[in-house]
């Protein structure tokens, strides 16, 4: 039963999210999230590079972070944390279009992949997955979600804009500390 002072709602969220988002994703699929794994993000980024690079198409990598779990648990409790993580999770996937992918790639880390999007549109689903996930979080003194984002350029392929991202994020993440 939960409290009232619970700061998240669980209505959707599974019973059993509890500790389970501390665990590194290692395969296809991430139980947890309903999300790709990060054996299955790299397998499309291998096909993905290829089909840029072929057709010449456009692609961009976002990286999102969810910062502050850990935070919110030694506050609310891990069970809490984890519906919340959960539910930050599926926010993020529902702004994600059915042609685009989305993976857990690390503990707090998702990878997306924006197929026939350049950075430009990028930064409008990334301002859309932001304020999805802000409508989650009602302890923003304590959990955010950072965003990095890059397409390839004529000399790199995705693996590199996934450089690019990670290093973005890195210093957004910087920023808001």
């Amino acid at each position: 039963m939960e409290s009232a002072a619970d700061p998240i709602d669980t209505t959707g969220t599974s019973p059993d999210a509890g500790p389970g988002w501390r665990v590194e994703p290692s395969g296809w699929t991430d139980q947890l999230t309903g999300t790709d794994g990060p054996r299955l993000w790299d397998r499309i980024l291998s096909s993905e590079t290829a089909r840029v690079k072929r057709y010449h198409g456009l692609a961009t990598i976002v990286l999102a972070e969810l910062t502050g779990i850990d935070d919110f648990s030694a506050v609310w409790g891990a069970e809490a944390a984890g519906r919340l993580f959960v539910q930050l999770a599926r926010a993020l996937a529902v702004e994600v279009r059915s042609s685009d992918h989305i993976a857990r790639l690390g503990v707090s880390r998702f990878g997306i992949l924006l197929i026939e999007t350049d950075e430009i549109a990028a930064i409008n689903f990334v301002e859309r997955a932001r304020a999805a996930c802000d409508k989650q979080i009602r302890t923003p003194d304590l959990v955010t979600v950072a965003f990095g984002w890059a397409g390839p350029t004529g000399s790199s392929d995705l693996r590199a804009a996934v450089d690019v991202a990670a290093d973005r994020l890195a210093a957004e993440m910087a920023d808001a500390a």
